[in-house]
């Protein structure tokens, strides 16, 4: 204290020599004679203001370094001998370790039907096409990512003799195609899903939840969810049989379900259910190609930050530890619980875009699963071509992922397939599975594609854990 007080001190006297200095050499050299006003103004006011200026400026720059004071939460602290508190505690600890066995992915997409032909389109640097279907306002194609030789027409005959109560509504495009999709893909799921169930017989239910995109009316969703079930499951009639239809708007939404379904698996240590988690969209139809131009958000070879329309559907069969092992399913890849965050503003507001959200979130993640980032030799992303989605991504899997190869270990799905809101996470999420078995070595996946959404998860090389049971003999 007595230091501060001595410098204080010393540094006001200076000042008033200095003052008194240079305003008697001003006064004598003029043969100026002062009033007593200018005595009190110039020898008393003036030092006087300059000294309490000083430390009033010291006083707010010490202010503006001091931390902030920590909120403190208005309730009463728990006791540490609490055991709800401890309980509540533990539990949450181990939810986040969760994991859920991804059994199979499948995919329906722009360059192929299944995630061979993503990785490899990615890898040999295809891109979507100008349509010769579709044209914007100056005339020129549309960049499109369509599946080739859709049967639309068929779907839509399909849809108004199965459904007549929603004929109207199948004749938008956009339902048709997305329904043509799904219904594609259902024909390789059920390839491998139906000698599966034929398999465990009556042992396993099976629960199928339908992402369906948030724009369709939501009065059409149980007639969609009774089409669904006679056209694809009729004899799955038994009580086994448990189907969802969920909205969902973003791909957050998406990776949040799946998260759901990780955590209603291993919360219920009984649970004998195969999820079928399926997802379609597309977006490359006249009606909403011009809605987004519209908008200005349709790429054009003017406006290259814009999104290509795309369309693609997604299937994920996820099971439990105990059931792989139980019927020995093999291929299988483990999935961590996702972890998710919202941007402070969106990568497309302009300035600077940083990836400091996505680093927390990866390095949080690599914590929880006891993996060294190391290990991780791939991160697949449901981005596109987009230069703003790149770069957060390279600086945020930069600082952790070091040894990553920026081109050879950094599979942009968006790239190949256009925008797939909200499904492209998952699309992704199937590729990084492919890979996982490829490698051997776990592969981070990355949602990136929104404009302030933002999650992560690994997909890891399942090793069974050992049995720990007693042996009788």
């Amino acid at each position: 204290m007595w230091p501060t007080v001595f410098k204080v001190l010393g540094g006001s006297l200076l000042t008033f020599a200095l003052v008194w200095a240079l305003v008697l050499g001003w006064w004598q050299s003029n043969d100026y004679e002062p009033s007593k006003l200018d005595l009190a103004l110039y020898l008393g006011a003036l030092p006087l203001a300059l000294v309490g200026g000083y430390l009033l400026l010291r006083g707010f720059i010490e202010h503006l370094k001091a931390p902030p004071a920590a909120d403190k939460p208005d309730i009463p602290a728990l006791r540490d001998e609490d055991p709800l508190a401890a309980t509540s505690a533990k539990t949450a600890a181990a939810e986040r370790a969760f994991n859920i066995c991804l059994v199979e992915g499948f995919v329906t997409t722009a360059v192929g039907a299944s995630t061979d032909d993503v990785l490899a389109a990615i890898d040999g640097g295809k891109r979507p096409e100008p349509s010769f279907r579709l044209t914007d306002e100056a005339g020129f194609p549309v960049f499109l990512a369509e599946v080739k030789d859709l049967d639309v027409d068929g779907m839509q005959e399909k849809m108004a003799a199965d459904a007549a109560s929603i004929r109207k509504f199948a004749e938008r495009e956009d339902v048709a195609r997305t329904l043509a999709l799904l219904d594609h893909l259902l024909g390789t799921v059920l390839e491998r899903l139906t000698p599966l169930l034929a398999q465990v017989g009556d042992a396993l239910k099976l629960r199928i939840v339908w992402l369906v995109p948030a724009n369709w009316d939501s009065s059409q969703l149980a007639i969609l969810r009774t089409w669904l079930q006679l056209n694809y499951w009729p004899n799955q009639e038994r009580s086994g049989l448990e189907m969802a239809l969920v909205p969902v708007a973003s791909e957050i939404d998406a990776m949040r379900q799946l998260d759901e379904i990780n955590l209603r698996i291993n919360r219920d240590s009984a649970n004998s259910e195969l999820t079928l988690l399926l997802g379609a969209v597309s977006a490359v139809d006249e009606q909403t190609v011009d809605s987004r131009s519209a908008s200005n958000k349709l790429f054009s070879a003017d406006h290259q930050d814009r999104k290509i329309p795309g369309e693609g559907a997604v299937g994920l069969l996820l099971a439990s530890r105990a059931i792989v092992e139980r019927y020995e399913l093999s291929e299988v890849t483990l999935l961590s619980r996702v972890s998710m965050g919202v941007r402070d503003k969106p990568v497309d507001a302009g300035g600077r875009v940083g990836g400091k959200l996505i680093e927390q979130l990866v390095t949080g993640l690599l914590d929880v699963s006891a993996v060294e980032n190391t290990q991780v030799k791939t991160a697949l992303l449901d981005a596109d071509h987009r230069a703003s989605r790149v770069a957060e991504a390279m600086e945020g899997l930069g600082q952790t992922f070091e040894h990553f190869d920026p081109i050879k270990d950094c599979l942009a799905v968006g790239t190949v397939s256009g925008d797939l809101s909200p499904i492209g996470s998952l699309i992704a999420l199937a590729c990084a599975r492919t890979k996982v078995l490829a490698t051997e070595a776990p592969v981070l996946c990355l949602s990136n594609q929104h404009e302030r959404d933002r999650a992560v998860l690994l997909a890891m090389p399942y090793i069974a854990q050992p049995n720990t049971e007693p042996s009788l003999t």
